[in-house]
């Protein structure tokens, strides 16, 4: 920094005057070094000068007042933009909700969001993030909820962003809110999100989890009506549910229903039981250990790799897809259960 303010005198004396980018830059790499201080300096020369610095310019000090968990002066800051006439952004406007919340100040962090909605400004999927997961943080789940249900009918919830829907739907089932989470997840079902199998999984995980067996085993069946079939860990988990309920009912309309499904895509029921069993094992041990399992590995390369493979040879049926996964697994373990069968022998 002092070679780069250096620079910054010689071009002064050289009759050439940095610009805003300039300034901006300089501030930015004070507020990386831990120097807010030299920052505001320059900021002020900057204005001096005749520039007028935008969002971008603030934004590097307010991360350097988030870092230090300074929330009054970012909040002072935000005044001295309006000042000015530079309008804070979406960007400054997180920053300042997330440090409210970090430090457990709902009121400003809710004062922040009316104030950006005030503004014209379009909230984005990151605002509804951040202030989702600082409510549930802190235990104000209804205002969680609302907030999540606002950001799903604006339809900004995806895929990646399972993971907010798991948090808000497991704090709601921990603290005892049952009718308060299926309504959250009535408003995903009716609000035209697309759900994949994930998403159904994570809902009933996490009711099985919190011991709603019988809620989880109603959704598993809602799921097959809308024609979406359960992993095989989740059917494995389910049945040792309800086997420990001794509710045989149940467990026999959804093994019916998941055999009929698994014949419709040519899927081996046997071998989907089986591999529900094992992933289900590894689930339970990798938890224990530590490490992620197979089936965790096979999620995060969505055998992209073995798929194009098998593309390459012309077969796009994606239950052929599956069958050959399964049965490929199974060969494999199967070889393996004979290899240690035979150095028992021998030993």
């Amino acid at each position: 920094m002092e070679e780069a303010i250096c620079m910054l005198l010689e071009m002064h004396r050289s009759n050439c005057e940095a610009d805003g980018v300039t300034y901006t830059t300089l501030i930015s790499g004070f507020c990386k070094c831990g120097k807010p201080d030299n920052a505001y300096e320059l900021l002020d020369r900057m204005i001096q000068q005749g520039h007028i610095p935008c969002a971008t310019t603030y934004l590097h000090i307010m991360l350097a007042h988030e870092k230090k968990e300074e929330l009054e002066e970012s909040l002072e800051l935000i005044e001295e933009m309006k000042k000015i006439g530079c309008v804070p952004d979406v960007s400054i406007y997180n920053v300042a909700i997330r440090l409210a919340c970090k430090l457990a100040e709902i009121k400003e962090g809710v004062e922040l969001w009316n104030q950006m909605e005030a503004s014209g400004l379009s909230l984005g999927l990151d605002s509804f993030v951040i202030m989702i997961h600082g409510l549930v943080a802190h235990g104000h789940l209804v205002k969680a909820s609302d907030y999540f249900k606002e950001m799903v009918g604006r339809g900004l919830l995806s895929a990646p962003n399972y993971g907010t829907s798991k948090d808000l739907l497991n704090s709601l089932l921990r603290g005892e809110k049952l009718e308060m989470a299926k309504d959250v997840w009535s408003c995903i079902l009716t609000k035209g999100c697309d759900l994949n199998v994930y998403a159904w999984t994570i809902w009933i995980h996490v009711l099985f989890s919190n011991g709603h067996v019988k809620e989880a085993c109603s959704y598993c069946l809602d799921m097959m009506e809308a024609n979406v079939m359960p992993q095989p860990d989740t059917f494995a988990k389910l049945m040792r549910g309800l086997r420990k309920l001794y509710n045989r009912q149940i467990a026999a309309e959804i093994t019916e229903k998941v055999r009929k499904t698994a014949e419709d895509r040519q899927i081996t029921f046997k071998m989907y039981k089986r591999r529900g069993k094992r992933d289900l094992k590894e689930k339970i041990k990798a938890k224990r250990d530590g490490k992620k399992t197979m089936a965790q590995r096979w999620e995060e390369d969505d055998g992209s790799e073995f798929l194009t493979q098998l593309e390459v040879l012309g077969k796009h049926n994606i239950n052929t897809y599956f069958l050959v996964i399964i049965n490929f697994t199974y060969l494999v373990r199967t070889i393996k259960d004979l290899l240690q069968s035979r150095a028992y022998l021998v030993l």
